[in-house]
């Protein structure tokens, strides 16, 4: 946490190394069976429309169609963000190896950033604050793993708080108790708080390095 935010405990304790290895998991687990899915979409119906279309079934393309493209474009999309996924995985994992869940904020202030189609931000920014009052910077979230695009792109329930391990001028993770979703966040603009960075103390310098927090992610 950065300095205004320290001694801002959680009300209760969580077990940081579990919470970890359920957020790999799901991420892993999210990944795959998107692959499968739309894989099967883009390479299953087909063959299956055609046998289908052989027993009179003429029909089934009305169907078959929009679900084969669904699947290509699905799979596209999920191809496209492995290199993300993987980068994403492996920084919350070196995070939470280095920082617990040991900060709770209650009030979070929703700030979409720039709007992109079909009302979806391109980002989603927040600001976060303790019960003490004391306020985080700007930061832009991703969740993890991200949402469907038939979703709400924010991550369910975090108007109830979200527990912090991290440091927030590097990085941290967000773990919303209330629906158990994870997310990654850094500061929106990493170069207005370029000086917080430099201005910490080394052993936070250290900590950050070894979480790979030391570099923008997102």
């Amino acid at each position: 946490m950065p300095d205004n935010m320290q001694g801002a405990h959680a009300p209760e304790t969580l077990d940081t190394a579990a919470l970890r290895g359920k957020l790999t998991t799901r991420m892993w687990w999210t990944g795959i069976r998107n692959t499968v899915i739309y894989a099967l979409m883009a390479f299953g119906v087909p063959p299956l429309g055609a046998a289908a279309n052989r027993a009179g079934m003429s029909w089934i393309f009305i169907i078959g169609g929009p679900m084969i493209l669904m699947g290509i474009f699905g799979l596209l999309a999920t191809l496209s963000t492995i290199s993300l996924a993987v980068l994403l995985t492996r920084t919350c994992r070196k995070t939470l190896a280095q920082y617990s869940f040991d900060t709770f904020c209650p009030q979070i202030t929703k700030v979409d950033g720039a709007k992109a189609t079909r009302g979806r931000p391109k980002s989603m920014t927040l600001t976060l604050r303790t019960a003490e009052g004391q306020k985080s910077p700007l930061m832009r979230i991703n969740p993890a793993p991200r949402r469907g695009p038939w979703r709400n792109p924010w991550p369910e329930g975090i108007e109830n708080g979200v527990y912090v391990a991290g440091d927030l001028p590097f990085g941290a993770v967000g773990y919303v108790p209330s629906s158990g979703a994870f997310f990654f966040m850094q500061p929106d603009d990493w170069d207005a708080t370029a000086q917080d960075r430099k201005s910490s103390a080394p052993d936070r310098v250290t900590r950050a390095q070894d979480a790979d927090l030391t570099r923008r992610i997102i």
